[in-house]
């Protein structure tokens, strides 16, 4: 076995979730070659990985926001890059029909996917010559891990290793001390509210931390000047990429986040995090290898600022 594909399209978190799995595969094959099909949205991030050799980026995310012909463009390059190479192996990682159509483009000797509890929808059985069984109530980071070795036939070992290559700082947002605090997610219930942000942050601004408020959107944006608008030394970020949030991270004091893909990028990284749950459960995708990662509230619990700043160590 000499190339295989990992599919995979979106979103960030579940992107990160399958990196460890890469490590793996890499340990296991240090000459086998590994692309990564994305969506474009995220392309930037499988590429932090340095066992990936190539990602072959199709825009799908947004598909009805983008101009027709630069859609169709990325769309029919993305199909070329995969009609030319020959891959021994597709593992889809999505599960959903759209991944296992470009898994079946792709030329493959065998395409395997996910367990049917597993997938997203159904038909996206057709494409696959054969699917693995993994143990259901595995975590998620330990369900991709064992997913890839039952297909490339080896057994996982160790704690679970992202490699992320971040690059070096080439922004300089805040000349002292920081937190990144990652507010927005896309889960309507899994928001903290503005009022603990802003006695969190008002109380660190007195251990002299400063906050970084990353947004995404125009709301998130104007929930960012919202909360520095409060505050003496917050500085809201000019719109970033993966790679350089990833950086800002590399170099902060702290990461504090709600349940959110850009928290799950800092727990794959060395700086210590505390991460806020609301509705779901923090033992979910709690970073068990990570000493100084903390997880906070969950199943309807709210974390308090107080238990934040304990988790930190901040009287």
């Amino acid at each position: 076995m000499k190339r295989i594909l990992i599919s995979k399209l979106t979103s960030l978190g579940d992107i990160l979730f399958v990196l460890p799995m890469i490590s793996d595969i890499r340990r296991q094959y240090p000459e086998l070659q590994i692309d990564w099909l994305v969506d474009s949205s995220f392309a930037e991030l499988p590429l932090l990985h340095p066992a990936i050799n190539r990602v072959i980026a199709i825009p799908l995310r947004g598909f009805k926001k983008q101009p027709r012909r630069a859609l169709l463009c990325g769309v029919v390059g993305a199909i070329k890059m995969l009609r030319l190479a020959k891959y021994d192996l597709v593992l889809d990682c999505h599960g959903m029909i759209k991944s296992a159509l470009l898994s079946k483009i792709a030329r493959a000797d065998q395409i395997i996917g996910p367990p049917t509890y597993r997938l997203g929808e159904a038909a996206a059985r057709f494409a696959y010559t054969s699917q693995v069984l993994p143990d259901p109530n595995l975590p998620t980071i330990e369900w991709y891990r064992e997913y890839a070795a039952q297909a490339l036939d080896y057994r996982p070992s160790g704690t679970p290793e992202f490699n992320l290559q971040v690059p070096p700082p080439v922004l300089n947002l805040q000349q002292g001390r920081y937190v990144m605090a990652f507010f927005a997610t896309s889960g309507e219930g899994k928001y903290w509210p503005m009022a603990h942000w802003l006695s969190l942050l008002q109380a660190l601004e007195q251990h002299d931390l400063a906050a970084i408020l990353p947004w995404g959107n125009a709301a998130e944006k104007a929930f960012a000047e919202h909360l520095a608008a409060q505050l003496k030394q917050a500085v809201v970020a000019p719109q970033l990429t993966i790679a350089q949030i990833a950086s800002l991270i590399s170099s902060a004091e702290w990461s504090i986040g709600v349940d959110t893909g850009m928290t799950h990028l800092a727990e794959s990284l060395k700086p210590p995090t505390v991460a806020l749950y609301t509705v779901t459960d923090s033992t979910t995708y709690h970073p068990y290898w990570k000493k100084n990662a903390h997880s906070l509230g969950g199943n309807g619990v709210i974390p308090e600022p107080a238990q934040v700043l304990a988790a930190m160590g901040i009287n």
